[in-house]
């Protein structure tokens, strides 16, 4: 299992990606930080992004495909990464094996 981090410009739709991911069986689950502050360094000097970050808990098999359909959507520019869930209770587990396409 894995927490796959989106980092959308505000000019895009966080609730359709979360919608999108949701109806394909590809996320169980997905929060969105409004206004997230991102901090860089760039040729060097310090760059400050704002972002809408979506957070959406799935199974680390499945990442590819949310990639690829939020790329389709928004564009390749789209920042993406995953971070592993070590650990869970059975509740949790249950939910994003139940909620997401099985493998």
């Amino acid at each position: 299992m894995v927490n796959v981090i989106i980092y959308l410009d505000k000019k895009h739709n966080t609730k359709e990606v979360i919608r999108l991911l949701l109806e394909e069986k590809l996320i169980a689950s997905a929060s969105i930080d409004e206004n997230n502050v991102f901090y860089k360094s760039e040729k060097g000097s310090i760059t400050e992004i704002v972002y809408n970050v979506i957070t959406a808990q799935s199974k680390s098999l499945l990442f590819n495909d949310i990639v690829k359909q939020v790329e389709k959507l928004i564009g390749e520019e789209t920042p993406i990464n995953s971070i592993p869930i070590i650990g869970s209770n059975k509740t949790f587990d249950n939910s994003i094996r139940s909620k997401t396409i099985p493998i």
